[in-house]
């Protein structure tokens, strides 16, 4: 009987110790340790035509009536010359309502980038967005 519990109890301890652990890396990623990031801050890199969107975290409920929880960061990549308007806030909210509307469904890879593209395509009247890139993709 103590094996037993000894068992249930360790098997119980781990699953906590997991989560703590998934619970550190999300903070420590997205620099909630370090310090907050600015919202969609355009980072440099070596062609300087990435636009990086970071904490989403979306609730999801699938088929099962089960509770999801979607932590990603998305990158956009831009066509050449182009720059993304002033409207971030509104950039970023087209993104959070696709990601709500389409992540509870099985074809979660390609098609959520090109919904995610096409809508922010369509929502800044240009071809100004060339590729969506997924740089932290959890569903807990």
């Amino acid at each position: 009987m103590t094996l037993l519990s000894r068992l249930v109890y360790t098997g119980y301890c781990k699953k906590i110790l997991i989560a703590i652990c998934l619970c550190v890396a999300v903070f420590a990623g997205s620099g909630f340790v370090q310090g907050q990031k600015s919202e969609a801050s355009l980072i440099p890199d070596c062609c300087g035509k990435f636009q990086y969107f970071n904490d989403f975290i979306v609730l999801l409920r699938d088929s099962n009536r089960k509770d999801r929880l979607l932590i990603c960061d998305v990158a956009i990549e831009l066509n050449q010359g182009m720059k993304v308007s002033e409207e971030i806030a509104g950039l970023r909210k087209i993104i959070y309502k696709t990601l709500k509307e389409l992540s509870g469904s099985p074809e979660i890879g390609r098609k959520l980038k090109e919904a995610i593209k096409n809508r922010l395509n369509s929502f800044m009247g240009d071809e100004i967005i060339k590729s969506v890139y997924f740089t932290k993709f959890f569903v807990l």
